[in-house]
């Protein structure tokens, strides 16, 4: 029996170019799906900002009412995006509400009992869904103010 050898030319080795083609494919898609998410994580990251922003400012205003416990009914102020006929401070913290989210509104309700106080503050606010859409947010602070 006579054995023939094996021709170099004739065996295969490494890949072939439809092989290399599917895996290109494979790894685009799965990029493309690794950058998408990072998009979504930006969005989401800046919705968060803005909300954290807008908690700290209902909280500011929380204090700021504190501190004029005396005539806290100066503060009261119907849903609007602008503060007209407001107090200095009131009109101050709207000012710095503005400045970092440019699309807030807020009202802010007094209750003043005979032994208590409480404030509703809410900060209304629009922010960027999933696609370019914009999604309507509010918070709402409810404060014993004495």
């Amino acid at each position: 029996m006579r054995v023939i050898p094996e021709n170099p030319a004739h065996k295969s080795a490494g890949f072939t170019m439809i092989e290399v083609l599917v895996a290109l494919i494979i790894l685009a898609i799965g990029l493309l799906g690794v950058a998408g998410m990072q998009a979504l994580s930006l969005k989401q990251t800046s919705n968060s900002n803005i909300r954290s922003l807008v908690t700290m400012h209902a909280y500011d205003l929380s204090e700021r009412m504190r501190s004029e416990a005396s005539d806290v009914m100066a503060f009261e102020k119907a849903l609007s995006a602008d503060c007209n006929d407001c107090n200095s401070d009131l009109e101050t913290w709207h000012e710095l509400l503005l400045n970092d989210v440019p699309t807030a509104s807020s009202a802010i309700d007094v209750t003043s009992g005979a032994n208590s106080t409480f404030a509703e503050i809410t900060v209304n606010w629009t922010e960027r869904g999933i696609g370019n859409d914009a999604i309507a947010q509010d918070y709402t602070l409810y404060v014993r103010l004495k």
